[in-house]
């Protein structure tokens, strides 16, 4: 029997309120980074498995190269970009708690990863209770941060030079604009595994997400803007393009002047410029690789500047069992390092700062509400 393809009633209610609050933005504190420079890490895909031990080799190879990384930069939180519980992410029932504690809490361990973790959720959690990842960290000081399906993070610092350099990074829900399929066995990796999401299960829940995005966007006058969603925009590996996303997505990224997107869903690793946008995909946090196979896909004007993958989805060609990405900002630049699962560097790219058409874009937005 295939898993619920819905949200609860309740949960669409709170989504329609939360979206409609005064607190429009959720920030989650300004931080100074260290030595004028800020450093944080993203993973996806990194959920464990839902049998015992919990976990995978794979991901504890990779919480242990996070932390070496994480100790060597300064890192000072992580996004972790869906599919936080595999296969059906966590339910309300007894088992919810001891699944967290085996999958998230044993695994993370390190004292260089005791700092926030900001969380969006993956196709593999709106198979079981979405809502229960959000609530099952009530306390403030937990590192678990799932505030809402949707928010933003901000950080300012100044960097070496003295002047003062902003980040926003919009946290999104891409299951509410491009739906989610739920399988009866989902360990299979077959056509239907690897098909494209149904579209948005509620057209209310599309708009209001979308809604948020673009606000969101429109009104953020950072050095560094960067959009977080489970699903890819384009990808070259085995689940392919998400249609749905480059038609209602990517559009608003381009007009604002994103920076980068960031994703997880494809257990691979890349990096694709298209149209002056750069999309990056961190999806091995607990095993890899699928294959290259949709690369023909990609549009053809756009440049895949990187890629880990198998030569067939677990295949072991790659030599890599796992891995994540950590970014390095300063005034002058965005470096971004893809890493295999010890934290050697496979991959290192810079990113500069957004223009100033979009920061004047941003305040005569701002100036006409």
């Amino acid at each position: 029997m295939n898993c619920p393809n819905k949200l609860s009633l309740l949960s669409t209610i709170l989504l329609l309120f939360r979206s409609c609050s005064a607190e429009e933005f959720k920030s989650d504190g300004d931080e100074s980074g260290s030595g004028g420079r800020l450093h944080f890490l993203a993973v996806g895909d990194w959920g464990g498995t839902d049998f015992f031990p919990y976990y995978t080799e794979g991901q504890v190879e990779t919480a242990d190269g996070m932390a070496k990384i994480a100790a060597e930069k300064g890192s000072e939180f992580v996004l972790a970009l869906g599919d936080n519980f595999y296969q059906t992410g966590l339910m309300d029932d007894a088992f919810a708690q001891m699944r967290f504690d085996e999958t998230f809490e044993k695994v993370y361990h390190h004292d260089d990863l005791q700092m926030p973790w900001h969380i969006i959720g993956g196709n593999h959690d709106y198979c079981g209770d979405i809502q229960k990842q959000i609530t099952i960290a009530t306390d403030p000081s937990n590192r678990w941060s799932f505030p809402d399906f949707n928010y933003k993070i901000t950080k300012e610092f100044t960097d070496e030079t003295g002047n003062n350099v902003k980040l926003d990074i919009i946290m999104t829900d891409s299951m509410h604009v491009a739906g989610f399929h739920c399988m009866e066995h989902p360990e299979e990796l077959d056509e239907e595994f690897f098909a494209q999401p149904p579209g948005p299960l509620s057209l209310v829940e599309a708009s209001t997400t979308l809604s948020y995005i673009e606000s969101a966007l429109m009104k953020s006058d950072a050095d560094y803007l960067v959009v977080a969603g489970h699903y890819p925009i384009y990808s070259p590996c085995s689940h392919g393009n998400t249609y749905e996303l480059i038609e209602k997505l990517d559009p608003l990224l381009k007009k604002y002047g994103v920076t980068a997107y960031l994703s997880g869903h494809e257990h691979c690793q890349f990096h694709y410029s298209f149209d002056d946008m750069d999309y990056f995909l961190t999806g091995a946090g607990m095993s890899c690789c699928y294959a290259a196979k949709n690369r023909d896909a990609l549009p053809e004007e756009g440049d895949l500047k990187y890629i880990l993958a198998d030569d067939y989805s677990y295949s072991g060609s790659s030599g890599v069992n796992g891995g994540f990405v950590s970014f390095d900002v300063g005034g002058d630049d965005m470096k971004v390092t893809i890493h295999r699962e010890d934290g050697s560097s496979l991959y290192e790219t810079e990113l500069r700062p957004r223009s100033d058409q979009f920061k004047s874009l941003s305040d005569e937005a701002i100036a006409v509400e």
